[in-house]
């Protein structure tokens, strides 16, 4: 997947919904793109073991499931299935998502 030569964080808009997606131990993941908490992107913070460090207030979440890991986070982020297809990467969103 050449999108994530530049690093394992995107910032990429699916059926209206900003994402951000993550490849960890070659796998790709999709939450939604902003902090529960401060509302500030994740795709600006950083990946530690699996959790996505929020740059504001160093919040953690975990990739894979989205759940709320560190203070001051408290709610889960959302995530979404995605379905790697040759080189393409496909999120499955829904009308009613965020």
């Amino acid at each position: 997947m050449a999108e994530f030569e530049g690093g394992p964080l995107l910032a990429r808009e699916a059926g209206g919904v900003a994402l951000a997606l993550y490849r960890v131990d070659g796998a790709v993941y999709a939450t939604q793109a902003r902090c529960t908490h401060a509302d500030v992107p994740l795709t600006d913070g950083e990946i530690v073991e699996g959790l996505i460090e929020c740059p504001a207030h160093y919040g953690l979440f975990e990739i894979a499931t989205g759940r709320a890991r560190g203070g001051p986070v408290c709610r889960d982020l959302a995530t979404y299935p995605v379905r790697i297809d040759g080189t393409r990467i496909w999120v499955e969103v829904g009308p009613d998502d965020p």
